[in-house]
């Protein structure tokens, strides 16, 4: 397939552009600057903003996929405002280009932040676990009002042409090769310390890029909005500890038919039905993260 990716220079876009390129697919880059310098010469590249009502028509022409990633990527990025209409209304006219020129398969970068909680202003509360597609949304800021708006729209236009839009629910993204084991590592140790607003899951990139790629490769009708985490927890610490702590409220559900200890807090079983995706990168994995585990365990 050729597919557009917009936000192609940021972390996340960068890895689906390379994911790709590595699966055989063609890509056309779309961000305001450029990528990096691994992928100039491999992509075809347009520069341009997806505000751009009309420069987003000529960058869909020929396409026949959207992996859409240009985005103000959290609230701490500028005022609400300044997040929430670039992430609505660039995302409605990627949405509406994709449907003029009968673009078949798109998937969005959505957020977990959808449901309230990551950077919501009072404590949040869930309301149960796991933590579901179906679970209450509270928003208290733009940025997770964006994402709700972004999979209204998508649900809009996927209901009225039949285009195939998958809206991934990511969260936490972690990036395993980029050199900031340090800061990670101090993380895990403390992880268990904090009330986790992400219920201490997390996702590193390359899975992630692999998820836009299996989504566009495999998802053919409808509108989805699967949840993008691994099964594993950033901590050391059992999930009944880490409930009985910081969650006392949802110690009940612990004692359910949900395999935590397979799972997980969140529900990200639709993901692996609908197109394939199970999370593989684990902090588990990186030599110098795994090595925490066995301190702690030697203590």
């Amino acid at each position: 397939m050729k597919i557009l990716v917009t936000g192609a220079a940021g972390l996340v876009g960068g890895h689906v552009a390379r994911e790709l390129l590595e699966n055989g697919h063609e890509v056309r880059a779309l961000d305001v600057t450029h990528v990096s310098a691994d992928l100039s010469g491999r992509v075809e590249m347009v520069y341009a903003d997806i505000s751009d009502r009309m420069a987003m028509l000529r960058a869909a022409h020929g396409c026949d996929s959207i992996a859409h990633l240009a985005a103000i990527s959290n609230p701490i990025h500028g005022r609400e405002l300044e997040i929430f209409e670039p992430n609505v209304v660039g995302t409605h006219y990627v949405l509406a280009a994709a449907e003029a020129h009968g673009i078949a398969r798109v998937a969005l970068a959505s957020s977990c932040s959808i449901y309230g909680a990551p950077f919501a202003k009072n404590t949040f509360h869930f309301d149960y676990l796991p933590v579901d597609e179906l679970h209450p949304q509270r928003a208290e800021e733009l940025y997770a009002v964006s994402k709700a708006a972004n999979e209204l729209t998508a649900a809009a236009i996927s209901r009225r042409s039949g285009m195939a839009t998958t809206c991934l629910r990511i969260n936490n993204v972690y990036d395993f090769g980029g050199g900031h084991q340090h800061w990670m590592k101090r993380q895990l140790q403390e992880a268990h310390n904090h009330r986790s607003a992400d219920l201490w899951h997390y996702i590193e990139v390359r899975d992630v890029a692999r998820a836009f790629r299996l989504a566009l490769e495999n998802v053919t009708s409808g509108y989805h909005t699967p949840i993008i985490v691994t099964r594993d927890l950033w901590t050391t610490h059992s999930h009944r500890e880490l409930i009985a702590r910081h969650y006392p409220e949802l110690e009940p559900f612990l004692n359910s038919d949900w395999d935590f200890e397979r799972f997980g807090f969140y529900d990200s079983r639709p993901a692996e039905e609908l197109f394939g995706f199970v999370a593989q990168r684990l902090w588990r994995d990186v030599p110098e993260l795994n090595q925490v585990s066995k301190n702690e365990a030697a203590l």
